[in-house]
C-alpha cells in the first residue's frame, strides 16, 4: 500500500492510554489504518504503537507501559481486529516502548527478538538511540517502524552509536521497503523517507555546526544562542511549537553532542 496519502481517524477512549496510571482518565488516543488489518494507535503518552493482524496471527510493535492504560490498549485492539495479541516486538528496551510487554505476554503472546519468524516482516538492527535499536518493515502496508531512532516530536538523541552509528541505523531503515513506505518515527507524526533523508541531513548539519563552534572557543551558552544552531533545530521540530526543546534540555543536548564529538575524534 502506499501512504503519500493516507488516512488518520480518531478514537476518543475513557481512560489514558498513557505511561502509568497517574495521567488523566479522559485523553484521547489516535488510530490511524496504514493497510488492511494494520495500524498505527498512539495514545497520549505518545509513543507509536504498530498492530497488525496476519495469518500467522496479531503482531503488536512496542506496547507501552501502565496496567489500567494496557488494558484499554488491549481492548482497542479486540475492538480493531478481533483477536488477542500473539506476538510482540520492541524497537528498543526502553520503558514507554517496552513497558506493556509483560502483561500480554501473562496473556499468552510471544515476545520475539526480531522478525525473522513471521512472514511479511523484516528487521535490521543497528546502535544508535541504544545499543541495540531494532526496525521493523511490515510488507503488506509497506510501513517502517524504527523507534527512536527517528523522533518526530523531539531533537535526535543518536547518544549510544554516535554520528557513525545513527548513520548506519539511518541507511539501514533506507534499504527497506521501497520510496513510499510509511516511516513511523517512535514519536511523532509517520512521515516519508524524503523526511527521513532531511531528518539526517539536519543530524548532520547540527554536530558540524557544534564541533565549528567548539573548535573557535565557544561556550555552551555561546553556542546555545547562535543564530545558525537555532535555525538547525528548528528543522528538528515540524509542528513548530515555541516550546519544542526547552532551554535546559538544550543545553543538555548540545552537552552531549560535545561529548561525542570528543569521543569520535
Amino acid at each position: 500500500m502506499k501512504h503519500l496519502l493516507w488516512l488518520i481517524t480518531t478514537c476518543y477512549l475513557g481512560a489514558a492510554l498513557g505511561c502509568g496510571a497517574g495521567l488523566a482518565a479522559e485523553t484521547a488516543m489516535t488510530v490511524q489504518p496504514i493497510g488492511n488489518d494494520a495500524y498505527i494507535l498512539t495514545p497520549a503518552y505518545g509513543t507509536n504503537i504498530g498492530v497488525f493482524k496476519t495469518a500467522g496471527g496479531l503482531v503488536l510493535i512496542d506496547p507501552m507501559p501502565g496496567e489500567d492504560q494496557l488494558v484499554q490498549l488491549e481492548q482497542q485492539i479486540k475492538s480493531l481486529l478481533g483477536a488477542p495479541v500473539q506476538f510482540i516486538l520492541n524497537t528498543h528496551a526502553h520503558a514507554d516502548h517496552q513497558g506493556g510487554n509483560s502483561y500480554f505476554v501473562q496473556k499468552g503472546a510471544v515476545l520475539l527478538a526480531d522478525s525473522s519468524h513471521l512472514a511479511g516482516f523484516q528487521s535490521a538492527s543497528a546502535a544508535s538511540h541504544t545499543t541495540l535499536d531494532t526496525v521493523f518493515y511490515h510488507k503488506a502496508s509497506n510501513s517502517i517502524f524504527v523507534g527512536d531512532i527517528y523522533d518526530r516530536s523531539w531533537h535526535p538523541t543518536f547518544y549510544a552509536g554516535g554520528l557513525a552509528g545513527f548513520h548506519q541505523a539511518i541507511n539501514a531503515i533506507l534499504a527497506l521497503g521501497d520510496n513510499q513506505s510509511l516511516i513511523v518515527p517512535g514519536h511523532g507524526k509517520p512521515g516519508s523517507k524524503a523526511e527521513l533523508r532531511q531528518f539526517q541531513l539536519h543530524t548532520t548539519a547540527w554536530v558540524a555546526r557544534v564541533q565549528q563552534l567548539s573548535r573557535a572557543g565557544k561556550t555552551v551558552d555561546d553556542i546555545k544562542n547562535d543564530a545558525e544552531i537555532k535555525r538547525i533545530l528548528q528543522q528538528f521540530n515540524p509542528e513548530p511549537t515555541a516550546d519544542f526543546v526547552p532551554e535546559q534540555a538544550l543545553v543538555r543536548f548540545i552537552e552531549r553532542t560535545l561529548t561525542l564529538i570528543k569521543k569520535e575524534q
